[in-house]
């Protein structure tokens, strides 16, 4: 638990909450499109594969001061679809919602 409350603390802002809405859908494969939705403020001009791509890049500090592997796995879109998907296990939602509470 201890890795996981220091992987939180060097979260960049934005990649912090939408790994905090992952940790509240745990085991749910969640498209990068809800992502920009409910997270990142809506639809831009941009790609939202490619905003979330970016912002999830904001966890490599995380990552390795913490000493562990990302806590998400994310799935490219089948061949002619647009956009990832990702997911936290429930078992990994768990240690990390633990580390928000200090336990």
């Amino acid at each position: 638990m201890k890795r996981a409350a220091v992987f939180l603390d060097e979260l960049a802002p934005q990649a912090r909450r939408v790994f905090e809405y992952l940790l509240r859908h745990p085991g749910r494969r969640i498209h990068c499109a809800e992502l920009v939705d409910k997270v990142l403020g809506g639809p831009n001009e941009g790609d939202p594969a490619r905003r979330v791509a970016g912002v999830l890049s904001g966890m490599s500090r995380g990552q390795s001061n913490s000493g562990r592997r990302f806590p998400f796995y994310w799935w490219e879109a089948p061949e002619g679809s647009a956009g990832a998907s990702y997911a936290v296990r429930p078992s990994v939602a768990a240690v990390f919602l633990a580390a928000q509470l200090g336990q």
